[in-house]
């Protein structure tokens, strides 16, 4: 039997898969108010230590958008647990966004990224299991 690995991206949910011996996993974010688009936004792989240990826990990373759409300046400001801190930061520094064209300001405003690792499985609003395609 196949079991997936959850991943819940503000209102799209992505599930990769995980081998079948691994129990489901999730990985929630949110995004400060930044007004930049995302282009690619990539998910932290829950740690296995973690997983391992049946630890969960959340950390929020705060970085600059430059105008290439690649984050800069990658800080983790807040964590429950430094095993999630490392692929958090990853994950951030793999992601972009939406470049600015040449006319449009650049915006000095730092984004902060909020995940949240659980080992439960996402739900939608009708309490029922997300399984998707991994697309991200």
């Amino acid at each position: 039997m196949m079991r997936r690995c959850w991943l819940l991206i503000a209102c799209i949910f992505v599930a990769p898969t995980v081998a079948a011996d691994e129990s489901p996993l999730v990985v929630r974010f949110s995004d400060s108010n930044t007004g930049r688009i995302p282009a690619q936004t990539v998910a932290p792989e829950y740690p296995r230590k973690a997983r391992r240990d049946r630890i969960e826990g959340q950390v929020q990373v705060c970085f600059d958008v430059n105008r290439d759409g690649r984050p800069r300046r990658i800080a983790v400001r807040n964590s429950t647990h430094r095993a999630f801190e490392k692929p958090s930061i990853k994950a951030v520094r793999e992601s972009s966004f939406r470049p600015l064209g040449a006319e449009e300001p650049l915006q000095a405003i730092k984004t902060c990224r909020t995940f949240v690792f659980s080992l439960e499985p996402a739900e939608n609003e009708t309490g029922a299991l997300m399984d998707t395609d991994p697309v991200v």
